[in-house]
């Protein structure tokens, strides 16, 4: 079964490169497009942190906060090899970003390079080797960089949180609109602007909503982003029983 999930993650990632979409699978973001400075504002250290990972920038800046544990999730799982893409530029090429826009000869040079330390990482090399060896446009795995809104991050260089990719990440394949219980609850949760993708379906808001009650502790934050235009007006009356504050595009709601 694990063979299949692997295998199932290449095939459809090599059709997503050739322009195809693919059920529960989609493009990477290359790099964050939230303002991830105003995590400043939040209280990480020592903190236990449930991350949607997509770029992975909110797991290293929840890293680099010094949040004692943070364990990522996400509906696509190509996000997970990018996560050791971006680990490998860091540890390897001292940069903060691969460079897959500008050919494909630098992350194969990158591959070559790699020692893997955990069978997760592992598998990951297998998965860029495996797209190396068919010749694989890698910059056609990620979204336009151009397209989406600019993000900032709390570092600028890969030296600034090189022991934030030192750590094992440990990561759950959910749908934060489709329940589930993992047994386990965290003091902060970052689910970027995933609540706007319920586009005023308030059973898909309930449904997120009963999930992240379960996920957070008491006195929990969740930390969201607005990047999308449209009201925040039936997702605030749903969540009522938590507190809202807001700063800029950065939301929270915290668990009474």
């Amino acid at each position: 079964m694990e063979r299949d999930i692997y295998k199932k993650d290449y095939i459809a990632s090599r059709l997503i490169s050739m322009g195809k979409q693919v059920d529960g699978y989609t493009q990477i973001y290359y790099k964050t497009n939230e303002n991830l400075i105003d995590y400043l504002d939040i209280d990480f250290c020592d903190k236990k942190v449930f991350s949607v990972l997509g770029s992975s920038d909110q797991v290293f800046t929840a890293r680099y906060l010094e949040a004692a544990e943070v364990d990522a999730f996400d509906t696509n799982r190509l996000a997970l090899y990018y996560f050791y893409l971006r680990v490998w530029s860091i540890k390897y090429r001292v940069e903060l970003y691969p460079f897959v826009f500008n050919g494909d000869k630098w992350v194969r040079n990158l591959i070559n390079l790699v020692q893997p330390e955990s069978e997760q990482e592992e598998k990951a090399l297998e998965f860029f080797k495996r797209h190396k060896q068919d010749r694989t446009h890698f910059n056609r795995l990620f979204y336009d960089v151009d397209a989406q809104p600019e993000g900032q991050t709390l570092y600028t260089k890969a030296d600034e949180i090189w022991d934030c990719v030192q750590t094992p990440l440990n990561f759950y394949h959910l749908n934060l609109f489709e329940e589930f219980d993992i047994g386990k609850q965290y003091d902060i949760l970052l689910i970027s602007n995933i609540l706007e993708w319920a586009r005023g379906d308030k059973t898909k808001l309930q449904i997120a909503k009963d999930n992240i009650g379960r996920l957070l502790s008491k006195d929990g934050v969740v930390i969201c982003s607005n990047l999308i235009n449209r009201t925040l007006n039936d997702e605030i009356e749903l969540f009522s029983d938590y507190d809202f504050n807001r700063t800029g595009t950065t939301y929270t709601y915290q668990k009474r």
